[in-house]
């Protein structure tokens, strides 16, 4: 995750929120983009970053995702950076929706792409790290 994050994730609201799988989720925040980018140089070189916009012509569902793939979601108001999908254009996927409405949220939408990416890959959720 990519500060700012736009939420808290200290343990009263996780709490709060009934997040209790938290503890289980390998997950990590980065300052900024620049940051992320270096952690994740190999996968960036090597094209296996997909980033998920709405302005995308490409579905999810025709992405042949690998193991080691990183998947990019933007904020939910304002999605991912011009920049960044002007950079990486031939990387970005779509989920299909009615565009006179958002009728997914992002963590519909992230848990929808995700599944696939796992499906594709053909392990079970107990396999998973």
């Amino acid at each position: 995750m990519i500060k700012p994050l736009g939420f808290r994730i200290d343990e009263k609201e996780l709490r709060r929120a009934g997040l209790d799988y938290w503890p289980h989720l390998d997950y990590e925040v980065v300052e900024n983009w620049d940051e992320l980018v270096k952690k994740l140089a190999e996968p960036i070189d090597a094209g296996r970053l997909w980033l998920l916009t709405k302005t995308a012509r490409q579905s999810y569902t025709s992405a042949a995702f690998r193991a080691g793939d990183v998947l990019l979601f933007g904020s939910e108001s304002s999605g991912l950076p011009e920049e960044l999908r002007a950079q990486y254009a031939a990387q970005t996927l779509r989920v299909p929706m009615r565009s006179q409405v958002r009728s997914l949220n992002l963590s519909a939408t992230a848990a929808l792409v995700m599944y696939e990416a796992v499906r594709q890959l053909g392990v079970s959720l107990d396999e998973m790290p």
